[in-house]
């Protein structure tokens, strides 16, 4: 009897708490950002769920919500009560990711309010703090290490980034007698001569030192033009102190770097989900409220055959096959791309950290960066490279793809020759890359219609194997070896034998065959990774069908992949599928809505047909700034004051400014637009208004309007 008491006690419990969620469903349809209300939902949702469903709701709402404290207290409270999934090495690893998170948006919140020199400083003391602590303190303790690098912070070395700069480290070891300082005075900026009323000789003078983005020490003499006493210019340790953290587990350490280098405007990233926070978070993302930047890209709506590629949104794993320019692939990171990239800083940042991180995906990204900056001195750091480590089979490669992108095919495929030439002289340990580098000279060949070569090349993966049956299953064997290791370079191993295998079967067979090894992958390794390639293979060849299938498929598993909906847009626009993918985004839309779906079906549209409906794209503009999670995004606001502004609605540009600034108070270069983009629409008393809520919201202004206060307008 007490046995049925029990199960009839437990049944109703699980009802009841069935009916709790149902209720909690609805709440939070109505309240998404009530940190209350979804924490209390959790521990609901942990009285019915086993653990691993239950982590997956808990990453889902952290993905939307991921400068929310309150939740990630309770997460890491969660996770460190829960016996099941408590590990001490996952717990701590939780605690740097949260800490990465949070700090990342304060610094981003720096910049956007103008405090951009604090912003980089807090970037550069990290870097010092992590990869430049001399030897004798990086066993003290984290607070030991801070009070030293204060010494070195205020003795105004040269800072990572800056000219010079050599590393914390070496300046204590050099010692503070035989080093003199010398710092570099700003460059003066002449304002004089400036045109307009008071307003726009402001702005425009403001515009002009914005640029001025790194500390000015207190040795160098200040701008004689403007003499206005700016005490944010100088960023004295106690500006920065608490915003500096420890960071111990290696990834982490790679991850801060990728972090530093995405503030200053890089596309880069160590493999993050397209789903990953710090991609889908709009206000860590606004690359398209550069005018520059979006006029080259969002704006240009003529489409070319041969441009798969130019949604200006990368938000996709970097993987080695999307790190340089391809005639028909994606790539990370573009001219577009560096637009409004402090070259000069990154460049120097790349060289100061070749002492300090053996890590081969930051030596490809300073490979990309050299490119992209003059392709000569990409080629010579590749062959500098080299030089130092001849058996890096995946820096062979990175050399390999600077001459494809550089359309030198003959200079690619003699790099690609010599390297697979000298495999297995190479240790084992050295060899690991070896299919990469098969899989991308055959993928070359392939795009250049030589299919003979990359066949040849593929099954010849291993010099014993020269017919076509042991080239498959030798690959057969490779990817049932692969599979079983944990490791994530492994993993990626495993599915470039997987592509290599899978090619192989699309050149001697057909795409129905190779797609089998694809579905056969899925199951056992990283689906957005398989999917990437599974795509780009399918996408070679005419089986529409086959391709919408998968690329349905991917979408409903990674909806913010700029991969799979440019391919899928691509395809369909071009008659090669169905008209299919504007139902799977309106249903994302309406699930769990981001700022880049809403940015790619605007995109979309303005490209499905031409001329374009303009009724029809301000009704998207309007539903992707009402809904809750974009309606703070600064890119969509910029993106649709200038629409309507093309298009004459001077009324409805000057609304939505004062919409924009309502929802996104952090943002200096939306309160800007009234002083630029929009003058002609503003009052002097309007301005004035505006002026005075700089002002209030204490937005870091670098000139002081009295300058221009007795000018003759």
């Amino acid at each position: 009897m007490q046995f049925t008491a029990s199960r009839k006690s437990e049944n109703t419990k699980i009802s009841i708490n069935e009916v709790k969620l149902s209720i909690f469903d609805k709440a939070i349809q109505l309240n998404p950002k009530n940190s209350w209300l979804l924490v209390e939902y959790l521990k609901c949702c942990e009285q019915t769920y086993d653990v691993p469903k239950l982590l997956t709701k808990w990453d889902q709402i952290l993905n939307e919500n991921p400068g929310d404290i309150v939740l990630w207290m309770e997460y890491i409270t969660f996770r460190q009560t829960n016996l099941v999934s408590f590990n001490v090495t996952q717990c701590l690893q939780l605690f740097e990711d949260c800490l990465h998170v949070l700090r990342k948006s304060v610094l981003v919140a720096n910049d956007y309010n103008g405090y951009s020199e604090r912003a980089y400083a807090c970037w550069q003391a990290m870097i010092e703090l992590v990869f430049f602590t001399p030897d004798h303190l990086r066993q003290q303790t984290f607070y030991d290490r801070v009070a030293a690098l204060e010494v070195f912070w205020e003795t105004e070395w040269p800072r990572f980034g800056e000219d010079d700069a050599k590393g914390w480290s070496y300046y204590v070891d050099q010692g503070n007698n035989e080093m003199q300082v010398i710092l570099a005075s700003p460059n003066p900026t002449n304002v004089s001569n400036l045109n307009g009323d008071i307003y726009e000789k402001w702005a425009t003078a403001e515009e002009m030192h914005n640029g001025q983005l790194l500390s000015t020490r207190t040795g160098t003499g200040g701008d004689d033009d403007i003499n206005v006493d700016d005490p944010y210019r100088i960023i004295i340790f106690d500006d920065i102190r608490t915003f500096l953290y420890d960071v111990t587990f290696p990834q982490s350490c790679i991850e801060l770097l990728h972090a530093c280098f995405s503030f200053v405007g890089l596309t880069f990233n160590p493999g993050y989900s397209s789903s990953n926070p710090l991609i889908t978070d709009p206000f860590l993302n606004n690359k398209l409220a550069n005018e520059s930047i979006a006029n080259k890209s969002f704006w240009a709506t003529r489409l070319e055959e041969n441009c798969l590629f130019k949604f200006p949104i990368k938000a996709f794993p970097q993987v080695e096959d999307n790190l340089f320019n391809s005639q028909n692939w994606i790539c990370i990171c573009d001219e577009i791309d560096v637009i409004n990239v402090d070259m000069k800083f990154v460049r120097n940042a790349f060289y100061q950290l070749r002492q300090v991180v053996n890590d081969t995906g930051i030596k490809l990204c300073r490979l990309v960066v050299e490119h992209l900056h003059d392709t000569s001195s990409g080629r010579s750091l590749a062959k500098s490279m080299l030089k130092r480590e001849k058996m890096n089979l995946a820096l062979w490669n990175g050399y390999a793809q600077v001459e494809r992108s550089s359309n030198k095919y003959s200079e690619a495929r003699k790099i690609y020759l010599g390297a697979i030439s000298q495999i297995l002289s190479y240790p084992e340990r050295f060899q690991i890359d070896a299919p990469l580098l098969h899989r991308t000279f055959a993928e070359m060949e392939m795009e250049q219609g030589h299919y003979k070569t990359a066949m040849k090349s593929i099954a010849e993966i291993d010099v014993s194997v020269t017919r076509l049956l042991k080239a498959k299953k030798y690959y057969a064997q490779q990817m049932a070896r692969s599979t079983t290791t944990i490791s994530q370079y492994e993993s990626g191993n495993s599915l470039h034998y997987c592509v290599c295998y899978a090619l192989l079967e699309c050149l001697s067979q057909n795409l129905q065959a190779s797609s089998k090894i694809f579905e056969e992958m899925i199951q056992d390794i990283e689906m957005r990774k398989v999917l990437n390639n599974y795509i780009s293979t399918s996408s070679n060849n005419e089986s529409g069908k086959l391709l919408q299938n998968v690329l349905t498929r991917a979408i409903k598993a990674f909806p913010n992949n700029t991969i799979f909906l440019s391919i899928y847009f691509h395809q369909e626009i071009h008659g090669r599928m169905s008209n299919g993918l504007y139902p799977i985004l309106d249903e994302t839309l309406q699930k769990n809505p981001s700022h880049i779906i809403w940015t790619f079906v605007l995109y979309s549209e303005l490209r499905r047909q031409q001329p374009f409906n303009v009724k029809r794209v301000r009704s998207l503009f309007d539903r992707a700034l009402e809904c809750s999670k974009t309606k703070s995004s600064i890119s969509l606001w910029t993106l649709y004051i200038n629409f309507e502004m093309t298009y004459g609605r001077n009324d409805i540009a000057k609304t939505l400014y004062y919409r924009a600034v309502r929802e996104c108070p952090w943002s200096k270069d939306l309160y800007m637009m009234a002083f630029r983009k929009l003058r002609s629409l503003f009052t002097i008393d309007e301005l004035e208004e505006a002026m005075n809520v700089l002002y209030e919201k204490e937005i870091r202004l670098r000139v002081s309007i009295d300058k221009f206060d007795n000018t003759v307008t």
